[in-house]
């Protein structure tokens, strides 16, 4: 805040401070707001997608709302973090974030002291894995009029079968990453007489011979088309958590590389009507631009460069940084003709030359040099004491 209040003119980092974590606006009003307004920019087209994934924020300490020792995107591993599960509206080679809902951790939700510290509201003092929070974007954007064609999302959020489910009560068509032993039915099951047993999908990629595998390219890269081949079948899965659940039927879509044939993804299709494969390959490919998504958001627009605890905090910053990429997204469409290839750290540049900034004389560098000595002196002065 200090570093913002040295470069806008007449603020100061108190006010900064107090919009961000204090002062009482809606964060789920700007993002359904926010929600609405990239529909009109990506949405109700044939490659319009929603796409979910999380991501981690690396923190120390155990204060910081939803902070815990948990799996760690961004390094692979578990460390001390916060994870994020967010929603991102993706068409014609843009994406922009439009929902993003923090997982709180069963040692969170289970005290409700540590919670009501964070600042948590009582509402939200419950436990909803990452596949809840997903289907509650899913469902919200459903709700906000967003027009997607299809939910994508990766291996994470199928270890939960009753997201296919639930997903298909909400009449959302989705294409969703399985690991290698997931179980499908390649039979029709008969409840009243059997039910045929289930083999793991790198099983029934086995069984496949090298004639059965279609090359397509999906997509293009910057060195050119990204060519794999494909085979893809009716099966039976289950769609809920019950012991004795519904198995509805479903698209196994399995995907491998050309030139690494042990480089294999499997995912499960859901379209309501007929689907060819060459449009399933596509809806598969789609994730990639939510991991652009994150990697603007995190190398230009700051979304992990907070210093925020509490619950209120932390989604005001989120719902901030979906407005900004909302706002990049608008320009690099408003300039798309005379700068095709504008990117979101282009506009970061421009913005940093042309916005307001405020005097850099001797007087304000003086009174800005005096202001983080005192900072310093306060923050020795804490240390000392503790």
């Amino acid at each position: 805040m200090s570093r913002m209040q040295e470069r806008v003119p007449d603020s100061c980092a108190q006010q900064f401070q107090h919009f961000l974590s204090n002062s009482p606006w809606s964060e789920r009003a700007v993002l359904d707001q926010v929600a609405r307004d990239a529909d009109k920019l990506l949405g109700g087209n044939e490659d319009s997608a929603l796409l979910i994934d999380e991501t981690s924020f690396i923190k120390k300490g155990d204060k910081s709302v939803g902070v815990g020792i948990q799996y760690c995107g961004r390094l692979g591993n578990t460390a001390n973090c916060q994870v994020g599960v967010v929603g991102a509206l993706v068409s014609q080679k843009k994406a922009v974030p439009i929902d993003c809902r923090l997982f709180l951790p069963r040692d969170w939700s289970g005290n409700e002291e540590r919670c009501v510290a964070a600042g948590i509201p009582q509402e939200h003092i419950v436990h909803k894995t990452k596949t809840q929070l997903a289907y509650d974007i899913v469902k919200t954007a459903k709700e906000n009029g967003v027009r997607f064609g299809w939910v994508g999302m990766d291996a994470g959020y199928a270890i939960d079968p009753s997201l296919f489910g639930d997903l298909m009560d909400l009449g959302v068509n989705f294409v969703i990453d399985l690991h290698k032993n997931q179980r499908v039915c390649t039979a029709e099951p008969e409840y009243k007489r059997h039910r045929p047993r289930c083999i793991t999908v790198q099983v029934l990629g086995m069984l496949h011979q090298d004639k059965d595998w279609i090359r397509y390219s999906p997509a293009s890269g910057t060195k050119g088309p990204l060519n794999f081949e494909y085979v893809t079948f009716d099966g039976w899965i289950l769609t809920s958590n019950k012991q004795k659940g519904e198995m509805r039927k479903v698209k196994i879509l399995i995907r491998r590389s050309v030139t690494d044939k042990s480089d294999i993804r499997y995912s499960v299709v859901h379209v309501n009507g007929d689907v060819s494969l060459e449009k399933m390959a596509r809806m598969a490919s789609a994730r990639y631009w939510i991991e652009r998504v994150f990697e603007d958001a995190k190398g230009c627009l700051g979304l992990t460069e907070y210093q925020l605890r509490r619950w209120r905090g932390w989604h005001h910053h989120m719902a901030l940084s979906c407005m900004a990429h909302l706002f990049l997204l608008r320009e690099k469409i408003h300039n798309a003709e005379e700068f095709p290839l504008l990117s979101v750290q282009d506009v970061v540049v421009l913005l940093a030359h042309y916005l307001p900034k405020r005097d850099a004389s001797e007087d304000e560098i003086f009174r800005q040099l005096k202001a983080r000595h005192r900072l310093r002196k306060h923050d020795i002065d804490r240390h000392r004491q503790h």
